[in-house]
């Protein structure tokens, strides 16, 4: 059986506003964290129920599969923080961005 992909569907000029507003906040993210390489956004749905208590507050959001280099412990608790605290300011002001953000995944871009 094929299954469908739920694709959100904005208006063009309330895209292209969301478009820019996480583009620039994540940008800002990884250039507050040099060490992060990218990360997964997922809902609730795609994970199991244990995981409850990392969820993104003001979202029902999870980060995942968290790409730190080097691998340095003590670094990971303030990274998984920003890359939340980031992720909950987007959708508190704008909440139009919990869908256009589940399911996706950030990458640093190399220059």
């Amino acid at each position: 059986m094929k299954t469908l992909d739920f694709k959100p569907v904005f208006p063009d000029s309330l895209l292209v506003r969301l478009e820019a507003d996480v583009e620039a906040k994540i940008s800002a993210l990884f250039a507050r964290c040099p060490t992060l390489h990218g990360f997964s956004v997922q809902d609730r749905a795609m994970l199991p129920r244990d995981l409850d208590q990392s969820r993104i507050p003001d979202a029902d959001l999870f980060v995942t599969e968290i790409g730190v280099f080097p691998k340095l412990e003590s670094q990971y608790d303030d990274i998984y923080d920003e890359i939340t605290l980031a992720i909950s300011d987007l959708v508190k002001d704008q909440p139009q961005a919990y869908d256009f953000l589940r399911g996706r995944t950030f990458a640093r871009t190399l220059h």
